[in-house]
């Protein structure tokens, strides 16, 4: 299918940047000759890790997160700090939690917010699990860490204890991927 895009970037300026986004904003023009603005957010592509245990139960922090100024559970995970998406996984992985992981499958691939931001995130599955590697002290707030039943995480969504996005998508790609090894 050959598209058209339905906007054209005329011009683009950076409007605020730290260490970890840029905002743009660009001048923009349709097909039709319509102009306009579109703002964007680029930031680095992130990862989520999906730790299946022996009983296929799903391993969960519990993180409070400043701009919600809410806590809820997640999945472990981060941002890629330039490095390949994989290495990031077991990085991020180890340092929030200490886990380390034999086994690993890339789950899939997505656009975290793809009408606002450039970001792309990675959800891997890792098995075989070992609590021997070594956490990091952070800035993220983290309390409490568990192993949780895909009915729990089903009760957790619904109620509001797991209210993050990239959360759901990984835990959506979990469940997929579990569907197909049991069909």
């Amino acid at each position: 299918m050959n598209e058209i895009p339905s906007k054209t970037p005329t011009s683009s300026r950076v409007v605020y940047q730290n260490p970890w986004i840029t905002i743009h904003e660009d001048q923009t023009i349709t097909p039709d000759g319509q102009t306009g603005i579109y703002g964007y957010m680029q930031s680095r592509d992130s990862v989520m890790v999906t730790v299946l245990d022996e009983d296929n139960r799903v391993f969960l922090l519990r993180a409070f997160r400043y701009p919600s100024n809410s806590w809820g559970w997640e999945l472990p995970g981060g941002g890629g700090d330039g490095e390949q998406l994989l290495d990031a996984s077991k990085r991020e992985l180890e340092e929030e939690t200490g886990i380390r992981a034999d086994s690993w499958e890339l789950l899939g691939t997505d656009y975290v917010c793809n009408g606002l931001m450039t970001e792309r995130m990675a959800t891997y599955l890792a098995r075989g699990h070992r609590t021997d590697g070594e956490r990091e002290i952070s800035d993220e707030t983290f309390a409490g860490e568990r192993f949780f039943t895909l009915d729990e995480v089903d009760e957790l969504i619904l109620n509001g204890g797991i209210n993050d996005c990239q959360t759901m998508t990984g835990l959506h790609h979990l469940k997929v991927w579990l569907k197909h090894q049991t069909a």
